[in-house]
């Protein structure tokens, strides 16, 4: 499944890693960098993002289509994501042109230009980003959830930025920020696929082993006092009320209660199976669309339950939902669905290990998120030994009506009590 993973830790910092498949046709290389928005101070809100953007803008040497071309000219496919604490850049294309992907992603990683005329441009860009999910009410109830359950913290501001920020970020502040957290200290490079470990140290080396700097960058953290809201309601010209239920949780990913917390998430609302699904749209139709969902950060977590529901029935709805938790917090799974949830998550999770796409994904993140390689079987053994009561304890701590917050995005006349369904709930 994941064989024969090595590891070497350049002189300045910078770690390489490479999970081997021999037989494999394709090659992943990714370039993990660890800042992402909870880093940003208001001042920088947004940075992270922007300079994701601004990566794909061309080098000295490689203009943006450039960049596109040497990976997509190949058959492979080149993207980038920006998280709360960590950024990646990374490529997948036929094993024989891996280099040539690592030497873009290097280059980028390096060079970018970020250029006056690249950075207006993006900006524009970036705003219409920002309108584009403010026109899509299931976004926006989830925006507010997180500004709301970290009221104040640089963890709840969303990633892209506002228009106040982001008409503060100059290409100097940009290349500051830059400057500041693109170091080999805080940066994985990571092979997957037909890789030989020897071969990829080699190349980094060649490329990246002359940057200095960069110890463990600090951000600020997540405490008992950080401000949490009951309520954010939006009124809006639409047809379904959309709710999204935030319970802060009070663990970090590092506790081994994250794997009970998987498999809570699981038998809740992650899939057509789930408890959530099967009652409020399969029995009673009153949802499209109804899941969980959770994010586990290095000091903290939110476990989020999302619809959107038949305004008419909304507060039908609500009470099924609230039931539902009242039942998974205090009544042991039963030993079959208890199976079934431990099927699933070992089932998807070696599907998701088969591929070079899957595996540089686990490589880089483990050591972005947790500072070491995950062992798999690690995983697997948690999941084995996780108990009906594991799954009840962390339901009881998860669900706690004090660490609760409700976001709403309703029709303009709807005539929401939201005392009630706070009360409901609770």
């Amino acid at each position: 499944m994941l064989k024969d993973v090595r590891l070497t830790r350049l002189n300045n910092g910078l770690m390489v890693a490479t999970a081997p498949q021999p037989d494999a046709e394709s090659a992943g290389v990714g370039i993990w960098i660890r800042v992402g928005g909870r880093y940003e101070s208001r001042e920088t809100t947004g940075a992270s993002h922007f300079i994701e953007h601004l990566l794909f803008k061309g080098t000295p040497t490689r203009s943006a289509q450039a960049i596109s071309q040497a990976i997509e000219g190949r058959g492979g496919y080149l993207n980038a994501y920006t998280q709360e604490e960590n950024t990646c850049y990374y490529a997948r294309l036929p094993h024989e042109y891996q280099f040539e992907a690592f030497d873009v992603l290097a280059d980028m990683y390096l060079h970018a230009k970020l250029a006056p005329g690249d950075v207006d441009r993006e900006r524009a860009v970036i705003l219409e980003e920002l309108k584009m999910y403010r026109d899509q009410p299931q976004a926006v109830v989830q925006e507010q959830l997180a500004e709301a359950v970290w009221a104040g913290h640089p963890i709840g501001v969303p990633l892209a930025g506002n228009e106040r920020s982001l008409a503060g970020l100059t290409r100097d502040a940009l290349d500051a920020f830059r400057r500041t957290h693109y170091l080999p200290g805080r940066t994985i490079v990571a092979f997957a696929g037909r890789v030989d470990h020897d071969a990829c140290v080699a190349r980094v080396e060649h490329t990246l082993a002359r940057l200095r700097g960069g110890g463990a960058a600090r951000f600020r953290p997540v405490t008992a006092k950080t401000r949490q809201e009951k309520i954010r309601l939006t009124r809006r010209e639409i047809e379904q009320v959309h709710a999204a239920i935030g319970f802060r949780i009070p663990f970090s990913r590092h506790d081994r209660r994250r794997v009970a917390l998987r498999m809570l998430n699981t038998l809740l609302g992650e899939n057509m199976s789930s408890r959530l699904f099967q009652v409020v749209r399969e029995r009673h139709g009153l949802a499209y669309s109804i899941h969980s969902t959770y994010q586990l950060f290095d000091d903290t977590g939110v476990l989020v339950i999302a619809a959107g529901l038949d305004s008419a029935r909304a507060d039908h709805a609500t009470r099924l939902i609230a039931r539902e938790i009242v039942r998974v917090r205090e009544k042991a799974v039963g030993a079959a669905e208890l199976r079934r949830t431990k099927d699933y998550l070992l089932g998807s999770f070696r599907l998701g290990l088969e591929g070079t796409g899957g595996q540089l994904s686990w490589v880089g993140e483990s050591l972005a998120q947790y500072g070491r390689l995950l062992d798999p079987d690690e995983f697997i053994d948690l999941v084995r030994s996780t108990s009906s009561e594991d799954v009840r304890a962390v339901a009881e701590t998860v669900f706690d009506p004090q660490r609760m917050t409700l976001s709403l995005v309703v029709p303009q006349k709807h005539p929401l009590d939201e005392a009630a369904w706070l009360k409901t709930l609770r």
